[in-house]
């Protein structure tokens, strides 16, 4: 009978598996994995954003009419959507929480996940929505009764707070800019860009309680890194953590979905290996809300979780389970490769995913 060959990757999974909670596993054993287990060297890439739907075929044909590059696909046993990014389909009996409401301007309730979108050019969007029979959500302007379907229609340039719009320097129309749409199962999608901007159906935002937190906890712990800084000769230089990382949040701004503007500040920015990802604030607070609501896991929203395509799966599996972080579903065997998923800050799902074929 041939011997079983266990490559030493899969003997550190099997290790780290045996120190879950339920499980168990002495404090030395612990305090041993962690200090033996490295960051892998590679940086995660954007790959897909996973969706819960009522009817994936419907919400498919609906993106591919958006998107008329994209293809369908399949991934992980699932059906998808494939562009420059994946966006990837449960299908689920009744309609998943976490769906945009029109009247609120907010998901109710809202996870980490803020919403997914497309760089393109917005200039003239609308009659593309037009024959798709898509309108674009209302902008509000913060101004009493005025609201636009794109930022480059407001009549100020830029983001404006509570006491600029009071008295502002009126603008000209401009090109481009960011609007947004409501896809299926109530899911919010931005579009966002200008005549330059390359196309790519790509783009991903969220929230969370310290927005700058987070990206040192992307740094620190997923390898990716914060945005270079430009010195005044144009140079560029690597960005130090955040310290401090908290920070006051700012004041609203618009324009917005909600009436009472967007909180924008602090932010929080990394680089990951095929891109950028950006967090803002939670938006739900007291004075906004009438109550604090935190962040809900993402978990079952409608937008379910992110993935990032990464060399090894196991590998990442210890490193992450060495620093304690909560797993999702265990590494497994997929038909593209394997996969696993666990839980970021602010309870947001990540699925890592290796590509290349299941061993």
């Amino acid at each position: 009978m041939p011997r079983l060959v266990v490559s030493r990757s899969r003997r550190a999974v099997l290790a780290a598996l045996l120190c879950i909670p339920l499980a168990g596993c002495s404090e030395a054993e612990e305090d041993s994995q962690r200090s033996d287990a490295v960051r892998p060297p590679d940086v995660p890439s954007l790959h897909h954003a996973g969706l819960n739907s009522t009817d994936p075929q419907a919400a498919i044909a609906w993106y591919l009419d958006l998107w008329p590059t994209a293809e369908r696909s399949r991934f992980a046993g699932r059906e998808a959507v494939a562009a420059e990014m994946y966006l990837v389909f449960d299908e689920v009996d009744e309609r998943a929480p976490g769906a945009f409401d029109e009247a609120l301007g907010r998901s109710v309730p809202q996870s980490a996940f803020w919403h997914i979108g497309a760089f393109m050019n917005t200039t003239t969007s609308d009659q593309r929505l037009a024959e798709m029979g898509t309108e674009h959500l209302p902008l509000h302007t913060g101004r009493i009764d005025e609201r636009v379907w794109r930022s480059g229609l407001t009549p100020y340039a830029g983001i404006v707070n509570a006491e600029e719009v009071a008295s502002f320097e009126p603008a000209d129309p401009r090109a481009g800019g960011f609007s947004y749409v409501l896809g299926p199962d109530g899911v919010l999608f931005e579009m966002t860009g200008g005549p330059n901007t390359t196309a790519s159906l790509s783009h991903v935002h969220f929230f969370h309680e310290q927005p700058r937190c987070t990206a040192n906890w992307y740094v620190e712990m997923m390898g990716m890194a914060l945005p270079s800084l430009r010195g005044e000769d144009g140079s560029m230089s690597p960005q130090p953590p955040h310290d401090p990382c908290e920070g006051e949040r700012g004041t609203p701004g618009w324009p917005s979905l909600e009436s009472a503007g967007t909180i924008r500040q602090p932010r929080g920015t990394v680089v990951h290996g095929n891109g950028s990802m950006s967090w803002y604030p939670r938006q739900c607070d007291q004075a906004r809300c009438g109550h604090d609501e935190p962040l809900a896991p993402s978990r079952g929203q409608v937008i379910d979780h992110l993935g990032l395509a990464v060399e090894s799966v196991d590998d990442w599996f210890v490193w992450l389970s060495s620093r304690g972080v909560t797993m999702l579903e265990p590494p497994h065997d997929i038909e593209e490769g394997r996969a696993f998923m666990f839980e970021g800050p602010d309870r947001l799902a990540i699925e890592l995913v290796e590509l290349g074929g299941a061993p």
